[in-house]
C-alpha cells in the first residue's frame, strides 16, 4: 500500500497549478499612509533625493497596439549595461549610472522596462521595482514566466537631471513549492536590454544633441550595452593621423565613461549614427569638405574641437579639425586628453564602475577599513532561506599577495532564535571563489558585533573584485514546508551597514608575465612613457582593433597611454610593446618572443573550423559574467555534479594503484589542502621555462605576454585566427566578463566564452615603487609562501648552519656539545 503524504500531495498540486494562469496582483494592499507595502526593507534612499517618493505611476503593458510610438529619429535611449541583466535569488538588487543632457532630462520621459522571469517564481509573493535617482517609479509582481513582459511608466518631471542619474532594480522573488536552499538558485528575473529604454515625447529630445565635450557620457549605449566610437579619418593611413586616431579614441572613451568601447576607423563618411554611436570626424580643414555637407565657419579659421550637426552624419558628431596635424596633435593634447590625464606618481582612490555598479570601487593602495555604508552595502533584514549582497573593491596592477596576507571582515549582524545551528552558516566568496564560512552555532540566535571573519588575499587580483556575502538561514518550516512556508515572514537574519572590512599592507611589485595586471589597471603600460604599438598591417580593420584595445587599457589604467602607432621590432627600444594583428599579418620572429609557437603564423589560419555548440543562453553579448557571475566566474550556488578535473582523476588513480600506503599518503595531502592550502604540489623548485604555445582547434584569438629577451621589456600581443574577423574578435574580447578573464601568460578565447588560461612557467619581478624594507618583507613572504619548497630548504639550512655553529662556539668554550 502506498503511504499519504499530505504535503507532498499539496507540493504537486501546487506545481500542476504552476502550468495554468493565475491572477495576477496589480498592487499590493496599501500600508498606513497610502504607499503600497514593501515585501522587504529597502535601503534608504540616498543623499539628495525627495524625502518622500510619490506612488507608483499606473503601469501600462506596450502591446503592438498600444506601443508608444517614437516621435521621430531615435526617440529612445537605452538604458542598461548589457544585453540583459539577471536578478537571482530570493532578494537581488542592481544599481549603476546613466547619463543624460539638459534637453533630455527636460523632455517628457517615460520608463519602458521589459523582463521575464522563472517558472516556479511565486508571482503572488515576488515583486519587480524599479528606482530612478532614489525614487520609486514603477512596482509591478513578477508573473511573465512565458513570455516578455513589456510595461511602461510616465516619469514626472524633475525627476532626471542634466548628468549622472541612477537607476536600481529591485527584485523580491518566493519559489512556488520548494523551500529548500537549492531552489532558490531556480529564481530569476531577466531585464531586456532592448526593451528596456527611455522614451521621449519631446520634440527636442528625439535626436541627441550634444552641446559640450563634458555631454560625451549621454552617448550612452545600444541595446546590447555597447559604445561604438566611429572615427573617420581620411588620411588614416598617414603617420600623423594614425597616431591621433589613438589619442582620440582613448580621450573619448574615458571622458564618456564608456563601460564597453568599440572603436571602427573608416576613411570615407558612414551613415548617420544608431543609438550608443559616436561619430569622430578626424581630418584637417582641406580634407572636411568631402566630409560633412556643411564646414562650420570656426572650423574653417582656426583649430576646432567640438559637437556640429551634419544631415549625412548626424545632429550630435564630434568634429576635430586643424590646418595640419600637429595644428591638431595640439588640440587634442589641450582639450581632449589634458583633463583625463593623471600623473603616474599619483595613486586614484576609485576606479570606475558607474556603468554596471555603484558606487565606484575603492582603489585600495595601502592598508585601510571600509564600512559596508561605503560600500553601498545597506542595513537589511531577509525572511528568506539565502540573502546575498555584493561589493566592489580594487587592488593595483604590482599588489603581490596570492599567497600571504590575510583580511578582516568585523561583522556586525543577528540572526533569530529559529535559525537552525549547524545548517546555517554565513559564507564569503571573492570573485566565485570560496573564501570564509562561518556557521551559526547558538542554539536560540545571536548578536554579531565587530565579529572578526579572516577572509585570505590569495583570491584578489589586479583590477577590480567583487565580494559576495551569502547568509544561509534554515528553520524547521523548511523542513516541513507546509502551505505558505515560502512566503514572506518573520525577520531571519540582520545585516548592518557598521561591518567593517579591513585590508592590510600588502606587498607591491611588478610580476611579469601577467595578463592579469594588463587587464586590472593596464600595468605595465600603466606607467611608461611611450607604448611601441606593431600591428600586423596598417589599415583601418587594424586600426580598429588596435583602438579598441588601447581605449580598454586606457580606461582600466584611468589615463590616457602614449602609443607610437608607427613602431617596429627595431625601434621598440626599452619600453613595453603592444602587438596586435591577425597571425599571418605578423612579421617574422615575432611570436616567439611572446612564447607562441612561430608555425602558428602559417598552420593556425589555414586549420579547418570548429564548430562549437553554444549552451542555451549563451547569446555572445550576455553581461551575466559581471554583473551576476563577476569576472566570469560562476556565481556561487549549490554544488553540481561536473566532470572530474585533472588533479582529481590523478588522485583516485594514485590512490588505487599505490596500496593503503598511497591512499594514506592522498588523504593527507587532501588534508593539508583543507586545512593550511598547502599541497605536496607546492613542494617544487621554480622551473626553468616551458615550450612555446600553440593555440587548439577552435581557438579565436590568443593573448599573450612574455618578458623580452633583448629589451627585457614585456611584449603582450593580441593574436587573432584570421584577417577577416580580426575586428569582430576583438569586440567581443572586450567585453567585460571576457576581458576580465585574462590572466597568466597566454589567455584562449575559443567561442564567446569559453576561455582557457596558460600559467607562467617562470616570473621574474619589477619594481615599481621606491625601496623599502617593509614592503620587502612583504614580497620575501609572499614568495617563501608560494616556494614553500624553498623555503624548507633554506629552513633546513638554516638548522644545519646553526647546528654547526653551536658545536663551533661550544667546542672553542671548551665544552663537548
Amino acid at each position: 500500500m502506498t503511504a499519504f503524504h499530505p504535503p507532498r500531495l499539496l507540493r504537486a498540486l501546487a506545481v500542476a497549478l504552476a502550468t495554468t494562469t493565475l491572477p495576477v496582483l496589480a498592487q499590493q494592499p496599501s500600508a498606513p499612509g497610502g504607499a503600497p507595502a514593501p515585501f522587504m526593507i529597502a535601503p534608504p534612499a540616498p543623499a539628495g533625493a525627495a524625502p518622500t517618493a510619490p506612488a507608483p505611476t499606473p503601469i501600462t503593458a506596450a502591446t503592438p497596439s498600444t506601443a508608444l510610438p517614437s516621435a521621430g529619429g531615435f526617440g529612445f535611449k537605452p538604458l542598461l549595461p548589457a544585453a540583459r541583466v539577471t536578478l537571482e535569488g530570493e532578494a537581488d538588487t542592481r544599481n549603476w549610472a546613466f547619463y543624460l543632457t539638459q534637453d533630455e532630462a527636460n523632455s517628457d520621459l517615460a520608463l519602458d522596462v521589459a523582463f521575464q522571469n522563472a517558472l516556479v517564481v511565486m508571482p503572488e509573493a515576488s515583486r519587480l521595482t524599479v528606482r530612478i535617482n532614489g525614487e520609486r517609479v514603477l512596482e509591478t509582481p513578477v508573473a511573465s514566466s512565458d513570455r516578455l513582459a513589456r510595461l511602461s511608466t510616465n516619469l514626472r518631471k524633475g525627476l532626471l537631471r542634466p548628468g549622472q542619474n541612477t537607476i536600481r532594480f529591485e527584485a523580491i522573488q518566493r519559489h512556488r513549492t520548494d523551500c529548500s536552499v537549492a531552489s532558490t538558485y531556480e529564481l530569476w528575473t531577466r531585464i531586456d536590454g532592448a526593451g528596456t529604454k527611455l522614451n521621449f515625447r519631446s520634440p527636442s529630445a528625439t535626436e541627441l544633441r550634444l552641446r559640450s565635450i563634458d555631454d560625451l557620457p549621454a552617448i550612452g549605449t545600444d541595446e546590447n550595452g555597447q559604445t561604438t566610437i566611429r572615427i573617420v579619418a581620411p588620411g588614416a593611413s598617414s603617420a600623423a593621423a594614425a597616431n591621433m586616431i589613438f589619442a582620440v579614441s582613448q580621450a573619448t572613451a574615458l571622458r564618456g565613461r564608456y563601460g564597453q568601447a568599440v572603436v571602427q576607423v573608416s576613411e570615407r563618411a558612414p551613415g548617420r549614427a544608431r543609438p550608443g554611436t559616436l561619430t569622430v570626424v578626424l581630418a584637417t580643414t582641406a580634407e572636411l569638405p568631402d566630409l560633412l555637407t556643411q564646414v562650420p565657419e570656426e572650423a574653417k579659421a582656426r583649430s576646432f574641437v567640438g559637437f556640429v550637426s551634419d544631415a549625412r552624419l548626424g545632429p550630435s558628431t564630434l568634429l576635430v579639425t586643424g590646418a595640419s596635424w600637429p595644428d591638431i596633435e595640439n588640440v587634442v593634447a589641450t582639450l581632449l586628453t589634458a583633463p583625463v590625464s593623471r600623473p603616474t606618481n599619483v595613486n586614484r582612490q576609485l576606479m570606475d564602475t558607474s556603468s554596471w555598479h555603484l558606487p565606484n570601487a575603492p582603489f585600495l593602495s595601502e592598508a585601510r577599513a571600509l564600512r559596508f555604508s561605503e560600500l553601498g552595502i545597506a542595513s537589511q533584514e531577509s525572511s528568506g532561506r539565502r540573502l546575498r549582497t555584493r561589493a566592489v573593491v580594487a587592488f593595483p596592477g604590482d599588489s603581490y599577495a596570492n599567497a600571504y596576507g590575510e583580511a578582516t571582515l568585523y561583522l556586525d549582524a543577528a540572526y533569530a532564535a529559529d535559525v537552525l545551528p549547524g545548517d546555517s552558516h554565513l559564507e564569503i566568496f571573492v570573485n566565485g571563489n570560496v573564501a570564509a564560512t562561518v556557521p551559526f552555532n547558538a542554539t536560540s540566535g545571536g548578536l554579531l558585533q565587530q565579529f572578526p571573519i579572516t577572509v585570505p588575499l590569495r583570491h584578489f587580483r589586479p583590477g577590480i573584485n567583487e565580494i559576495w556575502l551569502e547568509a544561509v538561514t534554515l528553520t524547521h518550516s523548511d523542513q516541513t514546508c507546509g502551505p505558505g512556508a515560502t512566503l514572506p515572514g518573520r525577520s531571519r537574519f540582520a545585516l548592518f551597514d557598521t561591518s567593517t572590512l579591513s585590508f592590510p599592507d600588502f606587498a607591491k611589485i611588478g610580476v611579469q608575465p601577467n595578463l592579469a595586471a594588463v587587464a586590472g589597471t593596464g600595468f605595465p603600460y600603466s606607467l611608461a612613457t611611450r607604448i611601441p604599438l606593431i600591428l600586423g598591417r596598417h589599415d583601418t580593420a587594424n586600426y580598429g582593433a588596435a583602438a579598441t584595445l588601447v581605449a580598454r587599457i586606457a580606461q582600466r589604467a584611468a589615463r590616457p597611454l602614449a602609443v607610437d602607432a608607427l613602431a617596429t621590432v627595431a625601434t621598440t627600444d626599452d619600453q613595453p610593446a603592444l602587438i596586435v594583428g591577425a597571425a599571418g599579418q605578423l612579421p617574422q620572429g615575432i611570436l616567439p618572443r611572446v612564447g607562441v609557437a612561430e608555425n602558428v603564423r602559417t598552420t593556425w589560419p589555414t586549420r579547418a573550423d570548429t564548430v562549437l555548440i553554444a549552451p542555451e543562453n549563451d547569446a555572445g553579448a550576455i553581461f551575466d559574467a559581471v554583473i551576476n557571475r563577476f569576472q566570469g566566474q560562476k556565481a556561487p550556488g549549490p554544488q553540481e555534479q561536473a566532470e572530474p578535473t585533472t588533479d582529481a582523476l590523478r588522485d583516485r588513480w594514485r590512490s588505487s594503484l599505490g596500496g593503503p600506503l598511497a591512499r594514506y599518503f592522498v588523504a593527507f595531502d587532501q588534508w593539508l589542502q583543507r586545512t593550511f592550502h598547502l599541497s605536496f604540489a607546492q613542494l617544487r623548485i621554480p622551473s626553468s621555462g616551458g615550450g612555446l604555445y600553440e593555440p587548439a582547434d577552435g581557438t579565436d584569438m590568443i593573448a599573450a605576454q612574455a618578458v623580452d629577451p633583448a629589451s627585457r621589456q614585456v611584449w603582450t600581443a593580441f593574436v587573432a585566427r584570421r584577417e577577416e574577423t580580426l575586428e569582430a574578435t576583438v569586440s567581443r574580447i572586450v567585453t567585460p566578463g571576457n576581458w576580465a578573464k585574462l590572466a597568466g601568460q597566454v589567455t584562449a578565447f575559443r567561442g564567446s566564452q569559453d576561455v582557457h588560461v596558460v600559467e607562467p612557467s617562470q616570473t621574474s619581478m619589477v619594481m615599481t615603487r621606491s625601496f623599502s624594507l617593509a614592503n620587502m618583507r612583504l614580497v620575501l613572504a609572499n614568495w617563501l609562501s608560494s616556494n614553500i619548497g624553498v623555503y624548507a630548504l633554506a629552513l633546513l639550512g638554516a638548522c644545519i648552519a646553526l647546528g654547526i655553529s653551536t658545536s663551533l662556539m661550544l667546542g672553542r668554550l671548551g665544552q663537548k656539545p
